[in-house]
């Protein structure tokens, strides 16, 4: 069973037990539906120069390298099941690409920085994609929502607009919170004590959505 993750730290878990490809470390963590896209047409067809990407993902951002094209398409093709975070409704364009948020801050001083166009994404933006996502690749996969703990809010909404999608069009979705709240775990044993929003697990927390991810990925293999 070979997975590939499409999303972030947040699932590091899945490390622990399954082969994970590479292509999350050497290319990027997108985090929006069109940024998704983007990675994943990227790793089929190569659209995007190699001078681009340094503007584009993640890691060429970040190390100023450029990937190893071939590494990570016959990753990509050989990858049993995806996993696939959609945490943010907020999308980062230049020229008609979608880059990682990064490019936006100043810390990098990209040259694009100031051409980029940032806006938030509909419902309908968003289901749009998760329709194109599902014809590109092809193979199973699963769409996970962000730590959410209020009802209300941005995060709130998106999971809600995630859930409903996926029930439409029998997609595998996993709200992490709802999850671990059926199986009686004290959430407040399980993430980074010093963050004020919660957005990353500790090894407990891990060991316990591993076991949640595992529940799904033998449904559905």
């Amino acid at each position: 069973m070979k997975l590939t993750i499409l999303g972030s730290c947040r699932q590091h878990s899945l490390h622990r037990k399954y082969h994970v490809t590479s292509i999350q470390e050497s290319l990027s963590y997108p985090h929006y539906t069109k940024e998704i896209l983007e990675v994943i047409k990227y790793c089929k067809h190569q659209h995007i120069s190699e001078n681009d990407t340094l503007n584009v993902f993640r890691t060429p951002i970040l190390n100023k390298l450029h990937v190893n094209y071939e590494c990570i398409k016959n990753e990509f093709n050989t990858t049993d099941l995806f996993v696939i975070e959609i945490a943010s409704k907020i999308k980062y364009m230049y020229n008609n690409i979608y880059v990682h948020h990064i490019a936006s801050e100043n810390e990098y001083n990209l040259s694009i920085k100031e051409h980029i166009k940032i806006e938030k994404q509909c419902r309908e933006e968003i289901e749009n994609d998760i329709i194109n996502i599902k014809n590109e690749l092809d193979k199973p996969f699963i769409i996970v929502s962000h730590l959410v703990t209020r009802n209300h809010g941005d995060r709130y909404l998106l999971s809600i607009w995630l859930e409903e999608i996926c029930l439409k069009y029998n997609i595998p979705f996993v709200n992490p919170i709802k999850e671990l709240m059926k199986s009686n775990v004290d959430l407040n044993k399980i993430f980074l004590k010093e963050e004020s929003i919660l957005a990353h697990y500790n090894d407990m927390g891990h060991a316990e959505i591993l076991k949640i991810y595992t529940d799904f990925i033998n449904k559905i293999c």
